[in-house]
Formats: structure tokens, C-alpha cells, sequence
């Protein structure tokens, strides 16, 4: 009798450990999950990206960030002290005035000359007049060093 106690423990025992399985793995055991919950899960996350982006641009017009513009004369005012570099020449200069309408600066260096320079394109080693292009750095109010590329007008 007791044999047959410990036969029917194995038995039921064995039933049970072959019940459980390891759990389903998406794509490959099997496991199914219906199109509206796929759609309903994405339709959620866009919704909180959204509000998310909501709120920064709330944020952004509380404290009065501005955004990232596509100006590249948005840094230069006039009074700021810059870096311009010419091949291997560096002359340090003050923004003296400003003209977005034209996308030009005009700097005065430190020979009290000035000179005219409008923006160029990245990169650019000579400008379509063949003249040479003019780095021009500054730094920002984070201290980060802003550089932009300019043609020589004057």
C-alpha cells in the first residue's frame, strides 16, 4: 500500500512540473498579441510624447528660451569680441554692426582698420568670388565657443 502511495505522488508530481513552462518569448514560443493592442499601446505613447512636447514648449516660452534657430548672425551683437581666422592668420576684433538683411558683419580689428564679411558656406576653403573665407569664433554666454564661416566683402 505504501508503494502505491509514493507511485501516485510521482505520478501527480510529474503532472505538475510538466504544467509548468518557461515563460513565452514574443515571435518565438508562440505568444500572440492582437493588432489593437499594438495600435492602442503606440496611440498611448504617442499621446504622452506629444503632452511632453507640449510642456517644454511651455517651458521655453516661461523663461524665454529661444529655440534653435537657423540664423547664423543670431550670435553676433554688436560689442562682442571675436576671433577671426585666415589660413594661418588669427586676428582678434569687435562686432561693430550687424546687417541680417545683407547677412553680413562688419568688425573692427585690433589695427583700428575694419573690414565687411558675410556668411559663407560651411566649410568652404575660398569663396565663389575666389577669395579666401574668414572663420570667425566667439564665445557664448555658457562659455561654449561658437564658430561660423564668412566671406570677405571689404
Amino acid at each position: 500500500m505504501r508503494s502505491l502511495i509514493v507511485l501516485i505522488t510521482l505520478l501527480l508530481s510529474c503532472t505538475s512540473a510538466a504544467a509548468q513552462s518557461a515563460p513565452p518569448i514574443g515571435g518565438f514560443t508562440g505568444t500572440y498579441v492582437p493588432d489593437a493592442t499594438v495600435k492602442t499601446e503606440y496611440e498611448g505613447a504617442h499621446g504622452i510624447a506629444e503632452g511632453v512636447g507640449h510642456v517644454v514648449g511651455y517651458a521655453k516660452k516661461l523663461f524665454g528660451i529661444k529655440g534653435g534657430s537657423q540664423d547664423p548672425l543670431d550670435g553676433f551683437i554688436e560689442g562682442r569680441k571675436v576671433v577671426l581666422r585666415e589660413g594661418t592668420e588669427t586676428t582678434e576684433g569687435v562686432v561693430i554692426d550687424v546687417n541680417k538683411a545683407r547677412q553680413q558683419i562688419t568688425v573692427r580689428l585690433e589695427a583700428g582698420t575694419t573690414e565687411t564679411l558675410r556668411v559663407g558656406e560651411r566649410g568652404a576653403a575660398t569663396s565663389a568670388a575666389g577669395g579666401p573665407s574668414v572663420i570667425v569664433s566667439y564665445k557664448d554666454a555658457a562659455g561654449a565657443t561658437i564658430t561660423r564661416d564668412f566671406k570677405k566683402v571689404s
